[in-house]
């Protein structure tokens, strides 16, 4: 199966993640009372973590042939 890249699909995926990342900080910082430095932190290890999972996807699945 091919992967196609869409640039379509692409932009509204960032759009959606970036409407959840606004909703649940506004959430964890007026409702469960976290600071903004806890905040940071945990979308940090969040990103960290995200993008290690595309590094492995996209450089340790190389097939031959």
């Amino acid at each position: 199966m091919e992967r196609d890249f869409d640039l379509l699909t692409a932009s509204t995926a960032v759009g959606v993640a970036s409407y959840v990342a606004i909703m649940v900080g506004c959430v964890a910082h007026d409702r469960l009372g976290f600071s903004s430095g806890q905040i940071r932190h945990g979308a940090i290890l969040g990103a960290v973590a995200i993008a290690v999972a595309i590094v492995l996807d996209l450089f340790g699945a190389r097939k031959t042939g």
